[in-house]
C-alpha cells in the first residue's frame, strides 16, 4: 500500500462515527454511493473488511475497530502539519540574543527590531551593544547567536562572516573649526590603539594633508561627534548621522571625492546553522540596507 489518500481515512472515520453510509455522506456533502466506493477502495488497499453491513446497521469489524484510533491520529497529525505550514511565519518566538556595534545599533536596528516585533509578537529581540572584539567573543562563547559589525577586526577561525550591506561615511568638521584644528584627526579607539593601529581613512587623508595628526580619540560615537562639533578636529561619521547637521551648517563635508563606503558584516558560529528567528532578523536588516 502506497500513497494512501487521506480522504479515504476521513470517510472511514465519518462512517464509523455516524454508523451510517447515508449520514456520513450528508456530513461529507457527497452521495451515499461515493461513500460506499471510498470504503471499498480503502478496504481493497488495506486488504481487510472494515465494516459489517446490514440493511439497518453498519458496525466496525475487529480490524476496523483497530484502524479507527490510528486513522484519527493520522488525520490529526495531518491537520497539525497543515496548520504549521500555514502559520509558520507566526511561530517565531522566544528570546533572540544578538549583538550590534555602534552606530549600526542605533542607526538601523531600532527600525529592524520594530518591524520584526510587529510581525512576530511572540519574539523577544535582545540586543547587546559593544566593541567588535567583545561582541565576537560573546558569539564565540554562544552568549550571542550572532553579531552585526561595521568594522570587522581580526577574523576568528571558527566563526563565519558575511556581508549583508554597506553604509556611507563622510569626513566632516565643525563649520567654526580653526585652521590649526584642521590638522587634527579625531581617531576611534575601536580601530586605533597602541597594539593594532588600523585607520585606512586617516592614511588616505595624510596623503592629502601631510600635517594631519591624531590628537584626540573616542570609542563612543556620540562623544566622537561632539568632539567634532566642538571644533577639535576633523573626523569620520556615517552619512546618516551628519545629514541634518550639514543641512543646518553646523558641520561641513570635507574631501567628498574620497569614496568612503564600508561593509556591514554578520558574524556567527560557522558550525551551527542560524535559527529561523535570527535569519528573519538578518533578512529584515538586509532589506533596510537595500
Amino acid at each position: 500500500m502506497t500513497n494512501l489518500d487521506l480522504n479515504l481515512l476521513k470517510t472511514f472515520v465519518r462512517v464509523a462515527e455516524e454508523k451510517s453510509f447515508t449520514q456520513a455522506g450528508k456530513k461529507l456533502f457527497v452521495e451515499q454511493s461515493s461513500v460506499s466506493k471510498a470504503i471499498k477502495r480503502l478496504e481493497a488497499e488495506i486488504g481487510t473488511q472494515l465494516f459489517l453491513r446490514t440493511k439497518r446497521h453498519v458496525q466496525l469489524t475487529s480490524r476496523g475497530a483497530g484502524l479507527l484510533p490510528i486513522a484519527r491520529q493520522v488525520l490529526q497529525s495531518s491537520d497539525e502539519l497543515l496548520a504549521f505550514a500555514s502559520n509558520q511565519e507566526r511561530e517565531l518566538s522566544g528570546p533572540l540574543k544578538f549583538g550590534a556595534v555602534s552606530p549600526i545599533s542605533f542607526l538601523f536596528m531600532p527600525e529592524v527590531v520594530s518591524e520584526v516585533s510587529r510581525d512576530y509578537p511572540e519574539l523577544w529581540p535582545m540586543m547587546f551593544t559593544g566593541m567588535v572584539d567583545d561582541l565576537v567573543e560573546r558569539v564565540r562563547d554562544r552568549a550571542l547567536e550572532f553579531a552585526i559589525l561595521g568594522y570587522e577586526g581580526d577574523r576568528v577561525k571558527e566563526l563565519e562572516y558575511r556581508e549583508v550591506g554597506q553604509y556611507r561615511f563622510r569626513v566632516v568638521c565643525s563649520s567654526k573649526i580653526s585652521h590649526e584644528a584642521r590638522n587634527s584627526f579625531i581617531g576611534s579607539r575601536e580601530v586605533h590603539d597602541q597594539n593594532s593601529p588600523r585607520l585606512p581613512t586617516f592614511e588616505k587623508l595624510r596623503k592629502i594633508n601631510r600635517n594631519l595628526q591624531i590628537k584626540y580619540s573616542a570609542n563612543d560615537l556620540m562623544a566622537y561627534r561632539e568632539l567634532i562639533l566642538q571644533g577639535l578636529g576633523i573626523g569620520l561619521l556615517p552619512d546618516l548621522m551628519v545629514r541634518e547637521e550639514v543641512k543646518r551648517k553646523r558641520l561641513k563635508v570635507l574631501y567628498p571625492e574620497i569614496p568612503l563606503v564600508f561593509s556591514i558584516q554578520v558574524v556567527h558560529r560557522g558550525s551551527e546553522p542560524l535559527s529561523l528567528e535570527a535569519q528573519q532578523m538578518i533578512e529584515v536588516l538586509k532589506k533596510r540596507l537595500g
